[in-house]
């Protein structure tokens, strides 16, 4: 039976958030019958990455729906396609995955509703040929100097990289140039290389975690650097865990003289918030890397507005960019480099003018 009493007066948004657990249900059992009865071995050599990329999925359809971001869902499809395509039936997949979800909402939520929501889907079925022609292009690899960086990073070689780095400020590179002149792209070009399917996980993860024990080292390395006054919180948003990029940041605002409460990755809108409140931070930057997570990133910023504190927020990430008409209407400046913000969060730009 289709839908529910009541739901012929819900708003398509509305509806598909009501249905929500009952649509991740269903696509996820057709796309195991898929797999299974047809005897796609192709298919289920993808069943891991398959699986979270249709949860992943399920998320970033409740942000489109929600805020009206259809334009977002042809963006975020190109990550969807290059993912894929590396990792063997890509066209496939993706096909299935959106098939899969078609059916779902036309056979839970009635007329016309089920319409205005698959109709986006439709559109992105039926381009498919073109997103993967274009994703099959990829990102063009690093320059040498931060390739070697990467390889070195994939290797969990934190003394080969401290060598590189020692040598940078030997030439006069300060630290916090280091992030974003060096460990930064070399953590884009791991992503790009995992995206393409040229590493394991393991060293995927090796390679984040060696980050992480260099930045860790990094605000002790060099001398103290004279305090700006500024005090700062960063953290990512509510179930964003890209938990590097907030650490970078917060590593390069001490080196740039800030006071750095940081809060990682995993704590809920609430609990950052009461940090706010506690702290009284001037500025508190988040890192946004997923589209999918932007209600939640507009949940903390809706929270901090209507605190004591209420300090300047700033947010920065793909996923920032991607939803930053909502997030600025909000009351959040996004950022689209670790020097912008630090710019803007000091009154440097303020000064200069």
């Amino acid at each position: 039976m289709r839908g529910e009493p009541g739901d012929s007066g819900k708003q398509p948004a509305s509806a598909f958030e009501a249905h929500f657990d009952r649509l991740v249900a269903v696509v996820h059992q057709r796309m195991e019958i898929e797999w299974r009865a047809h005897r796609r071995r192709d298919l289920e050599k993808l069943e891991p990455d398959l699986l979270e990329l249709l949860r992943e999925f399920g998320a970033l359809l409740r942000v489109v729906y929600r805020h009206s971001l259809t334009g977002v869902l042809r963006e975020e499809a190109g990550w969807y396609a290059a993912t894929l395509a590396s990792r063997g039936p890509g066209q496939d997949a993706f096909a299935l995955l959106l098939d899969s979800w078609i059916v779902a909402i036309q056979g839970l939520i009635p007329p016309p509703q089920c319409n205005a929501l698959a109709a986006p889907l439709q559109t992105l079925r039926d381009d498919l040929p073109v997103v993967f022609a274009a994703a099959s292009q990829g990102e063009p690899p690093a320059p040498p100097e931060v390739g070697r960086l990467a390889d070195r990073l994939a290797a969990g070689d934190r003394d080969g990289v401290l060598r590189f780095l020692d040598g940078q400020r030997a030439a006069g590179l300060p630290a916090y140039e280091s992030i974003v002149r060096f460990l930064l792209p070399a953590m884009a070009e791991i992503g790009r290389r995992w995206e393409r399917n040229e590493l394991a996980v393991y060293q995927e993860h090796l390679a984040t975690e060696t980050t992480i024990r260099l930045l860790a080292g990094l605000a002790a390395w060099e001398a103290p650097v004279a305090s700006v006054g500024r005090k700062a919180l960063t953290s990512c948003v509510p179930n964003d865990h890209m938990q590097i990029i907030a650490m970078a940041l917060s590593v390069y605002l001490e080196l740039r003289g800030w006071s750095v409460a940081s809060l990682g990755q995993g704590l809920p809108a609430a609990e950052i918030a009461l940090a706010v409140e506690d702290i009284r931070p001037d500025a508190v930057f988040l890192s946004l890397a997923m589209v999918s997570r932007l209600s939640e990133a507009l949940d903390v910023i809706d929270l901090l507005g209507r605190g004591a504190a209420r300090p300047k927020v700033f947010i920065g990430g793909r996923g920032g960019a991607a939803g930053r008409a909502l997030l600025s209407d909000a009351g959040a400046r996004v950022v689209q480099s670790f020097e912008e913000a630090f710019r803007l969060a000091t009154g440097a730009e303020d000064s200069d003018a």
